[in-house]
C-alpha cells in the first residue's frame, strides 16, 4: 500500500495535463470498490454462467439504457474493458478476413492500433490510409473518394489520437455510401465531449457504430464502450466479445461508468463546453508565452492542443525533454506533444490562462513548482454530487 498511498500524494499535488486521462467523482470510486470488484458475470444466451448475479444483471441492463439515453443510441454494448478491446469487438463483428479497411494513417494523428502490422495483421484483413491534410486538419474528400475507387473498404475507421477538428460526416457517409462502405467512429478522445454535445453531435446521425474508452474526456473508470442504432451491427459486435477479445466482465467497473453516465446526463454539456473553452485558452496563453501551438488561431476543437515538434527541436527540447521540466515543476503532459484540458477542467480550475506562462517558464528551466501548487489548492472536483 505505500506505493499506491505515496502514487496518491504524488498526482494529488500535481496539475494534470494528460490528454488521456481524468478523475473519478467519489461515487463512481465507491462503485468501482465495492464488493462488485471481487465477483463474476458471463453473461452465454441471456443467462449467467455464475450465481449471485442478481444485482450485476440489473445493473448491466440500467446502465445500457443510460448508455443509450446519454449517447442518443439504441443499443449499448458496455462490458468492453478496454477501447481496444471494444476496437477489437467492432472490427471482427464487421470485417472477414481479406476484406479491407481505411484509417487515419498514424502520422497524421491516427490509432497505431489500425495500421497493418497490428489489428488488421492479427484478424487477417487489409488496411489502407485515409488521405489527410495535416495543415488543416482535415480529409482530404477528393482524395479520399478518389482512394475509395480503388480499394472499396468494407469499412472505413475514423478517430484520431491526436484529434484536435470534427469531421464532415455527411460528406465521409455519401462517398461511403457510394461503395456500400460501413462507417465506424472511434471517439476514444471525445467521448465525453460527444455525450456533452460539443464535439461531432452528429455521429450516429452519420455513422453506423461509434465505440471508444470511457475514461479520457468521459470521466469514468478504465474500459470501454460500444454504440449504434443498427440491431444487427450490435449483435455481430456481441458476437465478437465472449470467447474471442474478452470473457468475464468487471461488474464494478461498470457500476462507475453507470454513475459517470449519471454525471454526464446531469452535467455534460456544461463540462465539454467548458472543456474545448479551456483548450483554446491554454493554447493561446502557451503560444503567447513562447510555447511553440500547432494551427494558431483556432488550436483547436477538442480536449487537446497540439505542440510543434520542429520549433520544439530548434529550442533544444524533444517532447520528453519539455514533458521531464514540466514534471519537474509538478505540471503532467504526455511525452507526444498533446496537452490536454479534461481534467484541470473536471477539477475546476480558474483563469486556465495562468497556466501557459508558467509552462514556457519550466520548459526554459525555471522553478515554478510554488506557483503551481497554489493554483493546485484551488482545484476540487466539479460536475458530480
Amino acid at each position: 500500500m505505500d506505493i499506491v498511498r505515496n502514487h496518491n500524494s504524488y498526482r494529488a499535488a500535481t496539475l494534470n495535463l494528460q490528454v488521456s486521462e481524468n478523475v473519478l467523482s467519489q461515487k463512481a470510486r465507491e462503485a468501482l470498490s465495492s464488493d462488485m470488484a471481487s465477483r463474476y458475470s458471463l453473461v452465454i444466451d441471456s443467462d449467467d454462467a455464475y450465481g449471485g448475479t442478481r444485482y450485476s444483471t440489473e445493473l448491466l441492463a440500467q446502465v445500457e439504457r443510460l448508455a443509450c439515453d446519454v449517447y442518443g443510441a439504441r443499443y449499448a454494448e458496455v462490458r468492453t474493458i478496454g477501447g481496444h478491446i471494444a476496437a477489437s469487438a467492432v472490427l471482427l463483428g464487421l470485417i472477414r478476413k481479406r476484406e479491407s479497411i481505411m484509417a487515419v494513417a498514424e502520422k497524421n494523428g491516427g490509432y497505431t492500433g489500425y495500421a497493418q502490422g497490428y489489428l488488421p495483421h492479427m484478424y487477417g484483413f487489409q488496411s489502407y490510409y485515409i488521405p489527410f491534410n495535416g495543415g488543416r486538419q482535415e480529409i482530404d474528400l477528393a482524395s479520399f473518394e478518389k482512394v475509395m475507387d480503388e480499394i472499396s473498404p468494407k469499412l472505413i475507421v475514423l478517430g484520431q489520437s491526436f484529434f484536435v477538428k470534427p469531421y464532415d460526416l455527411k460528406q465521409i457517409r455519401r462517398i461511403a455510401d457510394r461503395f456500400d462502405s460501413l462507417i465506424a467512429y472511434d471517439g476514444s478522445h471525445v467521448m465525453g465531449l460527444i455525450a456533452g454535445k460539443q464535439f461531432q453531435p452528429d455521429v450516429l446521425e452519420y455513422c453506423d457504430v461509434l465505440y471508444g474508452s470511457t475514461h479520457k474526456t468521459f470521466f469514468g473508470p478504465q474500459g470501454g464502450i460500444v454504440l449504434t442504432n443498427d440491431r444487427h451491427i450490435m449483435d455481430s459486435v456481441r458476437k465478437s466479445l465472449i470467447w474471442k477479445t474478452m470473457d468475464n466482465y468487471h461488474i464494478s467497473r461498470v457500476a462507475a461508468l453507470g454513475v459517470a453516465l449519471e454525471e454526464m446526463k446531469k452535467y455534460g454539456k456544461e463540462y465539454a463546453a467548458n472543456v474545448v473553452s479551456n483548450t483554446k485558452k491554454l493554447a493561446r496563453s502557451m503560444d503567447e508565452s513562447g510555447i511553440p501551438v500547432d494551427h494558431a488561431p483556432w488550436y483547436s476543437e477538442s480536449h487537446q492542443s497540439l505542440l510543434n515538434s520542429e520549433k520544439l527541436k530548434e529550442m533544444g527540447l524533444s517532447f520528453l525533454e519539455f514533458s521531464k521540466k514540466l514534471e519537474a515543476n509538478g505540471m503532467i503532459v504526455d511525452r507526444e506533444g498533446r496537452i490536454g484540458s479534461a481534467e484541470v477542467t473536471r477539477m475546476g480550475i480558474r483563469d486556465i490562462e495562468r497556466v501557459g506562462p508558467l509552462m514556457a517558464e519550466a520548459m526554459k528551466g525555471g522553478d515554478v513548482k510554488d506557483e503551481v501548487r497554489k493554483i493546485v489548492s484551488e482545484l476540487s472536483i466539479q460536475y458530480c454530487e
